[in-house]
Formats: structure tokens, sequence, C-alpha cells
């Protein structure tokens, strides 16, 4: 997810080299902000995203359920469904709020955006004015470079949403991931059961009335509404593969719904959280680099004080050791010349 964490993405707005008389000029573009998450075009992952959402849906409501003995199927489909709405509602109010400023939203995205060099991109901000929305922002904003406008409380830009998530969207946001979280554990939970049931009781997944005319290693899918036969074993490798492509999205959206609770229990952000790891990181960095000056360590000047006699005496010690040493190589030197 993220950065946690997918908060450094490609700029949108690139310039294109054209041929005109012999030589090649950059051309502008023409840009406009990114409304929302349905703005085209769709990133590759939000359509990752959308093909797992379709492939856990058929998979699981359409083949495994219908599978579990009475009244389990009932139950699961209401659990998860309801799960799941609550999932795909919070899920599609993430990507259709505009999470920019009210300012830059009341342009309607009509007008075009300058295009700024991002190496500039710490000056667009003068008396918190941006430059590039054309628009008083005010504080705690800030101008996310791949939708191309200002949001207020920015916290990260997805790509998987392909949106920005800021103060009016992250409780959509936040809802979604604890849904996803919730959602996957019961799919996984679901279709582990079937498929360890088929090895120590199969009886139980076929009570449904068209398994008494077939053999025990057939199977059906996407019962009651149809019956489409297949061997057990395309039914076990769907499982497995099922129950290994939840696993792995599980632990993503468990790690991101861990983080982002620890970003609330601190009062911070995913940005400011990014921004003071790399701060933290120029700090150990800058300190391997500077030499370290014994002298002046927590407590040094006590002991200096305390064994100031001490030193001087070791001092004149190693002086005269070192005085009677080189007297000895001089004499060798001497001899071996």
């Amino acid at each position: 997810m993220l950065c946690p964490r997918g908060c450094c993405v490609q700029h949108r707005g690139k310039t294109a080299p054209t041929h005109a008389g012999g030589q090649s000029e950059p051309v502008t573009p023409v840009l406009y902000g990114s409304r929302n998450g349905w703005t085209l075009p769709p990133t590759n992952k939000q359509l990752v995203v959308w093909m797992h959402y379709v492939y856990f849906a058929v998979v699981t409501l359409g083949i495994y359920i219908p599978l579990l003995p009475s009244p389990w199927n009932l139950v699961s489909y209401g659990v998860v469904g309801a799960v799941f709405f609550l999932h795909l509602v919070a899920y599609v109010a993430t990507m259709s709020v505009d999470a920019a400023h009210p300012s830059v939203r009341a342009n309607n995205y009509s007008s075009p955006l300058p295009n700024i060099d991002r190496s500039q991109r710490a000056h667009i901000f003068r008396d918190e004015y941006c430059t590039v929305c054309d628009a008083e922002v005010g504080p705690n904003v800030k101008h996310c470079w791949a939708c191309n406008k200002c949001v207020i409380g920015f916290d990260h830009h997805c790509m998987w949403l392909n949106t920005c998530i800021g103060r009016r969207n992250y409780w959509f946001f936040f809802a979604m991931v604890v849904s996803g979280v919730i959602l996957l554990l019961l799919l996984v939970v679901i279709v582990l059961f079937v498929f360890i049931e088929h090895y120590v009781n199969p009886a139980v997944l076929r009570t449904a009335p068209q398994f008494q005319s077939v053999k025990s290693s057939r199977w059906f899918l996407f019962l009651p509404l149809t019956a489409v036969e297949v061997n057990a074993t395309w039914l076990l490798v769907l499982a497995g593969v099922t129950v290994l492509m939840g696993l792995n999205t599980l632990v993503r959206m468990t790690l991101l719904l861990t983080f982002h609770i620890q970003l609330l229990w601190e009062n911070i952000t995913t940005y400011e959280y990014i921004l003071r790891e790399r701060e933290a990181e120029r700090d150990a960095e800058a300190a391997l680099k500077e030499p370290v000056d014994k002298s002046r360590r927590p407590g040094a000047h006590t002991i200096r004080n305390s064994k100031t006699a001490k030193k001087v005496q070791e001092n004149n010690r190693l002086a005269n050791a070192n005085e009677k040493q080189f007297d000895r190589g001089c004499h060798l030197l001497r001899i071996c010349g």
C-alpha cells in the first residue's frame, strides 16, 4: 500500500519532443488536475485491484460458499455479503471524494494548469497561495504532483486507488482497509475449510441435490444457479491458488492497517511520517560523518578533573619511554648504516 507506502509517483505532465526545422523542441502539454480516482486513465495497480475484486467475488460467492453445509452457507452469504457491501461502499467513497482544497475544487478543474519544473516545487507556495492551482490554499496543504492539485490534510497518494488520500476521504480509506482485512480473513477461512474438509469428510460438502447422481470425484461449481461439472483436482487447485492470493493480500492489508493505527496513535499523517524518517536518516548520516570529540561527551569533564594528576604522570612516563626508544632506534640506525 504503505509507501505503507506509495507516495513517490511519476508526474503526468512530461514534455515530449517534436521535430520542426530539423531540431527537437519541447512541447508543453495542456495539464488539468485529477478530480478523483475515477479520472482516466486508470493506473495499472488500479486495474489489478479491480481484477482481484472480481476474482474473489466470483470464486468465493459462486464456488466455495455454495459447497458449505446448511445453514452455514446461508450464514456465510449474509456475513460475507454484508462485509463486502460495506467494503465496496468505502472503496467507492474513497475514490469518488475529491480530496482537494475547497478553493481548488471551486475552480471546477476547467482551467489548464501551468507546466512547472518539479525542481522548483519548493517555491510554488507564496504566502499560502499555490501558483500551480492559482488558488488560496492556506496551511496544512500539500500540492500532489500525481493528481496535480493541492490536497488539504494530505496523507499520501495511493496508486492502487488512483487518487490522493487527505482529510476529506481519509476515514473512508481507513474503513476500506478495516473492512478489507475482515473480508479477506473470512474468504481465506471459508476456502481453507472447503480444502481441508475435502480430505477429512467430503460428504459434508456434497449436501446439494445435484451431487446425488454423480460420482464422488466429480464436483459442481456455481450452485445453485447452475451446475458446472469439474474434476476434484480443479476444485483443489483453485482453492490453493485462492488461499495463497488471499493470504498474500491479507498480510499486506494487515500491515497497512497496523501502520495507519500507529499513525493515528501518534496523530501524524503518512507524509509527516516519511518526512520524519528522512530527517532521522539525514541526522544519522551526518553523525557518522562528524568526528567524535570525546572531551564533549556527557560527564567527560568530571572524569578529566578527577584523573588529571594520573594523566600527567602517565604522559610523563610515556614521554620518557618514547625518548629512550627514540635514542635506541637512532643508535641502531647508526650501527646498521
